[in-house]
């Protein structure tokens, strides 16, 4: 199970928000009526300089181009008024790996995304820096693969997840099916990488097949095709499919993640905050769950709590790419209990 860590984080944050975020019954971030955009800023890792007129694709969360806009001179850039809901902002400059960053509109004000631009790696690595990338865990499953599979697994491994190459990837996980049918971990990887490129169906049908070929023993693969359902709203197959997973791994805190998510969008409340509160005190070091427990304890009505939440995540992660929408809540909250948000608390 070491093996899948690097990506979990990733594929939990493209998946953990849906319509049960603060959209949820149509409630919005309180008070919150602005027209809302999404913006940021490139620049360059290595000199920190702005990288001016690059080209930033906005997707919806479905795949489907929104619009595509260009930096300034200042390497800033911005849509324009935009309607709630998930996107996915690409942005591709030759020599330098893609950059994807999915985000959850809410309303006004819209996030705020800072890209720094890495120089892609070359296709073939000095000695030096090959031995100081460490060996990967390999699980006893991936030694029993003939050697020609473990060869594309790797390979697809470091397309998808080193590289940024979710497209790359995919032939490399298909040749490991065919050199062994029943390497489940390959279609789900198919998956992954397909989530990546906005292909949500042929995820799903990646997603099942996973499932399938490891005879229902594969919690990560229920976890994943639960948060497409969700999304689809068949909120009874999603809660199925991640008890069952819960079974196989119940101190999995991707999977507590995801049971949080179809109580919130079935209002039962309080079952949500247990199996949320139970994702953060595993992964207290996951950002978006405390914004998944702001949401279901606004919903309580519980402002304090929401509150709670909201500063742990200030206090947490003070660059993270939802601290404006963030600052924005707790600033609706505080209204909400009367009270008036000091100018520092508005920064």
């Amino acid at each position: 199970m070491q093996r899948f860590t690097r990506f979990l984080i990733f594929s939990v944050i493209l998946l953990i928000f849906s319509a049960a975020a603060f959209s949820q019954a149509g409630r919005g971030i309180p008070g919150s009526t602005t027209p809302a955009n999404i913006s940021g800023t490139v620049v360059y890792q290595a000199d920190n300089k702005p990288a001016a007129h690059v080209k930033v694709e906005v997707r919806t969360d479905a795949g489907q181009l929104f619009d595509s806009y260009f930096t300034g001179v200042d390497g800033k850039w911005a849509t324009t008024q935009i309607p709630p809901g998930r996107y996915v902002i690409t942005i591709e400059v030759e020599g330098y790996k893609t950059e994807r960053h999915s985000e959850e509109l809410y309303g006004y004000p819209g996030p705020i995304i800072y890209t720094a631009l890495v120089a892609a790696p070359s296709d073939k690595p000095s000695a030096m820096a090959a031995a100081a990338v460490p060996a990967p865990v390999v699980s006893a499953r991936e030694l029993g693969l003939p050697p020609g599979a473990q060869d594309a697994l790797h390979q697809g491994m470091d397309a998808l997840f080193k590289k940024n190459q979710a497209a790359a990837s995919l032939p490399f996980f298909q040749k490991v099916l065919i050199m062994a049918p029943d390497f489940y971990e390959a279609a789900y990887y198919q998956g992954v990488a397909l989530m990546q490129l906005g292909r949500k169906k042929e995820a799903e049908d990646a997603y099942r097949s996973s499932a399938s070929l490891s005879d229902d023993k594969f919690p990560e693969a229920d976890f994943a095709l639960a948060a497409l359902l969700t999304e689809q709203k068949q909120f009874a197959d999603s809660e199925k499919l991640v008890r069952a997973g819960l079974l196989m791994a119940p101190d999995a805190w991707n999977g507590q993640i995801e049971l949080a998510r179809v109580l919130l969008a079935t209002s039962r409340f309080a079952d949500a905050e247990h199996s949320a509160l139970a994702a953060r005190n595993t992964k207290p070091d996951f950002a978006p769950v405390y914004i998944l427990l702001a949401n279901i304890h606004h919903q309580q009505g519980k402002n304090e709590a929401v509150l709670d939440d909201l500063n742990t995540y200030l206090k947490m992660f003070p660059n993270g790419s939802s601290v404006t929408q963030v600052k924005a809540m707790r600033a609706q909250t505080e209204k909400a209990l009367g009270r008036t948000p000091t100018p520092n608390e508005l920064l």
